[in-house]
């Protein structure tokens, strides 16, 4: 696991990579990570950081949030918040090894389900129902 106040300087490249390729509505998705959230959260023992690295190269992550479910006050619910992994690590078994890692991390702190944002098309999107994944809700959007 790494820490939101390593996570955050380390993957300002990789972050910058992973919204030219995903984000939809750019010119209102502007990018800028909220640092001092990210680690208040942190500080509170709400979110996990997993690193995917390459010797001490980090190469993907995996940031989520914890919390109780409102509805379900009993259960501790792991919600994604960003998953990426450069392209060229996408090839061979780096990317499950995130997704066990993560699985494992918010486990250990206590979350019994964990729940992804996989957008359509997605190599994610093809393997979460291969790994046990169900759909729980579809999100859509819209820029108002």
């Amino acid at each position: 696991m790494i820490v939101a106040s390593e996570w955050i300087d380390r993957a300002a490249p990789l972050l910058q990579q992973h919204w030219e390729e995903i984000a939809l509505n750019k010119q209102l998705m502007v990018l800028k990570p909220d640092a001092e959230t990210y680690r208040r959260l942190e500080q509170q023992d709400k979110l996990v950081s997993v690193g995917a690295f390459d010797g001490d190269e980090l190469v993907g992550y995996s940031v989520n949030l914890l919390q109780n479910h409102l509805h379900y006050a009993d259960l501790v619910v792991a919600m994604n918040d960003v998953l990426y992994l450069a392209p060229e690590y996408r090839q061979g078994s780096a990317g499950r090894r995130l997704l066990d890692a993560t699985e494992k991390a918010v486990r250990t702190r206590g979350a019994r389900m964990l729940c992804w944002h996989a957008k359509p098309e997605t190599a994610l999107n093809a393997i979460l129902p291969r790994l046990g994944y169900g759909v729980q809700d579809v999100i859509f959007s819209k820029e108002i």
